[in-house]
């Protein structure tokens, strides 16, 4: 009778544990589709930019300039004057008969050709318009001025290669009004600062923009700055440049209601891009902090970007029902156990440790209710109430329809996005996103830099290849930590805390199956691996290697994941996984091959896999009887006594991996958990200490 019992309420938590696995991967599906459908529509596929450094002419590099060769153009309320440098043109040095290429007009100054034009003054509502052509260069030196149009932009430029310089040691502001006024068939311009064709900044003075309409700077070809102080606040972007946006030196505060600084050609290959060689910037974006089309390059600078409010602002909509090892950083969920560093306490473990049975994929945080015992009829899982309709299954989940509106509206708030290709070669990066950190939707490259990333989705995502050669990166935390189709690890230190997997190598097409595909999913078993996300049975050709470098992991899910093939060649690499049996310490679809490197994973036991036969340098792996507490010191010693690895455990584990250089097969070794310790003759390549 007991036994009877027992199976039925086991059935009773299977059924449970699926209908929220369902729905909880239906919703990720959703958002993930949503994402991919506003991500990649109507943007760049190719890059042609080789550019690894900006390029500047002479004239755009020259800020100095002489007052004797140039116009003088002064502002006073809502009057204009312009005049000679030197008398000569009129008496008095005004331009009489618009010989000095000016035409003004009821506080409205119309430049018209090449020259050196001087502004100082206070303009309360009117606006300087550059309309030359497009190779005159035009040299606008702003001398401490405060210009305001309230219909339009305060500068316009319409024709010629405009250099703006900014006067040492001078304080200038530009303002516009929300709503700008139009000639018929016209939609330009749409910013405080426009230019249609080449725009350049340079000096050692500070511009404050103020977009109240739009942007806060535009240019729709080349936008270079040289030098400067800009502070920028706008409605929509922040700078936007189409062709290009080149950042030779400069320090910018940006506020921005969607994204901070962004370039827009999606149709030609070798423009859309964004070359940052040195620099300070502070960004706050509503959207996206830095976005290219093309190739997002930054050499150098000390980068500060807030995207979409920041990691805390994750949306519950879209976090709260994607999986119980979802976790919305900086928040912790109802009833979930959950701490703040993305581990719970319980970890869904069963009661004393105890792996679930065999052929079940185990409990994923949440979902595991007390004592292993079924939810109380009428409540989900995570203790919230089900009205009728929701426990007969014939509406959504509390959440779901929520999660589908919120990705119906999907807004990109990635710190730094690129659509194909974006490289990181130095600088010092604090990114805190609401979605990824560092995002490309085709090849991420880190060859160094030092970062410290708080992301509410992925800290790095790339959909194609994601390589780190270099660099110091720390991710504090994020729902996925790094993601990529290939990922190459080739040195550097890489620490990561993720709620879900730590590192996952998956393509696009790993998001979980809909909720009717799961409902028609034959078996348990097969169910619970579909709700894990098919990654144990899915091989995508996806691809993990480390080759060097110091990598550590403390995930909530999965540690090292692969819809394919993990390959440890070298480095330092230290896991912590799970404490709920849903998730394992390595999860991957063919093979984990480790052939050198110094490896320790830690984890639960529930979905354990050890690293591959096939491996060329010996593992050491145990499973204990019981777990074993955090702050638990696991080693492995020679014969002499001398330890070979030691770890010290961040939270509950049941099982781990050691694989070391100075492992040799035919040798015997001590492995210890705390006070329990045992000799393991290591026999094979991959030792299991558990049958000794």
């Amino acid at each position: 009778m007991k036994s009877r019992i027992h199976i039925l309420l086991l059935v009773i938590l299977i059924v449970s544990v699926m209908a929220g696995c369902g729905r909880q991967d239906a919703d990720r599906g959703a958002v993930m589709d949503a994402k991919a459908a506003s991500d990649r529509s109507e943007h760049a596929k190719i890059s042609a930019v080789e550019l690894t450094e900006g390029k500047y002419s002479e004239e755009k590099l020259d800020d100095t300039w002489e007052g004797r060769d140039s116009v003088q153009i002064e502002l006073d309320g809502d009057e204009i004057a312009v005049k000679a440098s030197e008398p000569g043109n009129g008496a008095d040095g005004t331009d009489s008969d618009n010989k000095l290429g000016v035409n003004v007009s009821k506080g409205r100054a119309v430049i018209t050709q090449a020259g050196t034009y001087v502004l100082s003054g206070t303009l309360e509502d009117g606006q300087i318009v550059i309309d030359a052509d497009k190779e005159d260069l035009i040299r606008m030196v702003l001398n401490g001025v405060k210009m305001n149009c309230s219909n339009s932009a305060p500068i316009c430029g319409k024709g010629g290669n405009i250099v703006i310089i900014l006067a040492e040691g001078t304080e200038n502001v530009i303002t516009d009004g929300m709503e700008y006024v139009y000639e018929e068939g016209e939609d330009e311009p749409g910013a405080a600062i426009f230019a249609k064709d080449d725009l350049t900044f340079n000096g050692t003075g500070t511009l404050s923009v103020t977009g109240n309409y739009k942007h806060g700077i535009q240019c729709k070809d080349d936008l270079k700055f040289i030098t400067g102080t800009y502070e920028i606040k706008a409605a929509e972007d922040g700078i936007v440049g189409k062709d290009s946006v080149t950042v030779r030196n400069g320090n910018f505060t940006i506020d921005s209601g969607d994204d901070g600084i962004k370039a827009t050609n999606t149709s030609e290959p070798d423009k859309g891009y964004i070359l940052i060689e040195d620099g300070s910037f502070q960004v706050t974006a509503g959207g996206d902090g830095i976005q290219a089309e093309t190739l997002l390059r930054v050499n150098d600078g000390n980068m500060e970007i807030t995207s979409g409010g920041g990691s805390r602002n994750a949306s519950a909509k879209l976090r709260g029902q994607m999986g119980s090892g979802k976790v919305i950083p900086g928040r912790q969920e109802p009833n979930s156990g959950q701490t703040e560093e993305g581990t719970a306490p319980n970890g869904g473990q069963a009661e004393e440790g105890m792996a679930p049975p065999d052929g079940f994929g185990g409990f994923r945080g949440k979902d595991q209710p007390p004592d292993g015992m079924a939810p109380p009829e009428g409540r989900e899982p995570n203790g919230e109430s089900l009205n009728d309709e929701q426990a007969s299954g014939e509406t959504a989940y509390p959440g779901e329809q929520e999660a589908k509106e919120e990705a119906a509206v999907y807004d990109s708030t990635k710190a730094l996005k690129s659509y194909v290709e974006l490289i990181i070669a130095g600088g010092k990066f604090d990114l805190d996103s609401c979605d990824d950190g560092i995002h490309s939707n085709q090849n991420v490259t880190v060859s160094n830099g030092t970062f410290c990333i708080n992301a509410g989705d992925d800290g790095i995502h790339a959909d194609q290849t994601l390589t780190i050669e270099d660099g110091d990166i720390e991710i504090q935390q994020s729902y996925e930590g790094i993601e990529g189709f290939e990922i190459v690890i080739d040195g550097g230190s890489v620490k990561i805390r993720s709620s879900d997997d730590g590192i996952n190598a998956a393509g696009e097409d790993s998001a979980a199956d809909s909720a009717d595909d799961l409902a028609d999913a034959g078996g348990a078993e097969e169910r619970f691996g579909r709700c894990k996300g098919n990654s144990m049975e899915e091989d995508q050709g996806a691809v993990l290697t480390i080759n060097s470098g110091t990598v550590y992991v403390n995930a909530g899910g999965d540690g090292l994941d692969a819809n394919g093939d993990i390959f440890i060649n070298g480095g330092d690499i230290t896991v912590h996984g799970p404490e709920d049996g849903g998730n394992g310490t390595l999860d991957y679809a063919s093979v984990c091959k480790i052939t050198g490197g110094t490896f320790t994973g830690i984890g639960s036991a529930g979905m354990i896999q050890n690293p591959s036969e096939d491996s060329v340098q010996p593992v050491i792996v145990w499973r204990l009887d019981e777990p074993i507490e955090a702050g638990t010191v696991i080693a492995v010693k020679d014969t002499e006594g001398n330890v070979i690895v030691e770890k010290t455990t961040e939270k509950t584990a049941q099982w781990f991996a050691v694989s070391s250089p100075k492992f040799a097969e035919g040798e015997t070794y001590t492995v210890c958990a705390g006070d329990v310790a045992k000799e393991v003759d290591l026999e094979r390549i991959v030792q299991d200490a558990s049958l000794e």
